[in-house]
């Protein structure tokens, strides 16, 4: 399998299959497809962790992504868990909190590793942007030696993990803002149907966190990308096909 077919797949098993799941099948019923809150929970979390263990079970490894996100789908279930305990069928009064710092934590966790790392050889920023699969990484820093650049050439690596940090941070301030956004008028509906329109909400959450967010950030890590491209390609003489793997 591909990288691109992997990578439509993960998008698949991690975001429209649950919110899919949560969207239609939350419902209690006779139906085949009438799970319950619970049991319609249970279904859209066990994709995305079931993408990472097989991702593990395939590579032998996880990467730090794979890692945050599977943390982020066992947080999303310890807090469904607590919210399901609040009385009369209701889901507790806080759960839109402990769900926006849920939301908001990989994200944030995500930008102060890549801050962290930035001046290590295994650094996030060759993970996200610079890895050795998209850029000729070997022959970038021989020409960086042989035209004397390497400091010129770490101030850019650090600019570049600082760019994509901050855009991370701010990435996890929308995702606190958007699970209130969706979570807080949970609280207004009727004891009885909060745990129904906490499903709804997660599935909305979801979706309009991919786009609002997911979809930016894959933007703002190209330009990084081709910001990379550009400065590498002045320090080094190489070309752009130079710069690239073939």
């Amino acid at each position: 399998m591909d990288n691109g077919t992997k990578s439509l797949l993960n998008v698949l098993l991690s975001v429209l299959a649950p919110v899919l799941i949560l969207d239609h099948c939350s419902t209690s019923g006779p139906g085949l497809l009438e799970l319950g809150t619970t049991w319609a929970m249970v279904v859209a979390l066990s994709l995305p962790l079931g993408c990472g263990v097989w991702m593990f079970l395939e590579h032998r490894k996880v990467d730090p992504i794979t890692l945050f996100g599977l943390m982020g789908t066992i947080l999303t279930g310890v807090v469904t868990v607590y919210a399901n305990t609040g009385d009369g069928g209701a889901i507790r009064p806080d759960t839109p909190w402990w769900y926006a710092a849920k939301e908001a934590l990989i994200a944030a966790l995500l930008g102060g590793a890549m801050l962290v790392t930035a001046r290590r050889r295994d650094s996030m920023l060759r993970l996200f942007i610079y890895s050795d699969s998209l850029f000729d990484v070997v022959r970038i820093e021989k020409a960086i030696q042989e035209t004397a650049q390497t400091d010129a050439y770490n101030r850019l690596l650090w600019k570049a993990s600082a760019f994509t940090a901050s855009t991370l941070f701010f990435s996890a301030m929308a995702n606190f803002c958007l699970a209130l956004y969706f979570l807080l008028p949970v609280l207004k509906q009727p004891a009885d149907k909060q745990i129904l329109e906490y499903n709804y909400a997660v599935s909305s959450m979801t979706w309009w966190g991919y786009l609002v967010i997911g979809v930016p950030l894959m933007i703002t890590l190209i330009l990084v990308m081709r910001y990379l491209l550009r400065k590498l390609g002045e320090l080094t003489g190489l070309d752009r096909d130079s710069l690239m793997v073939r």
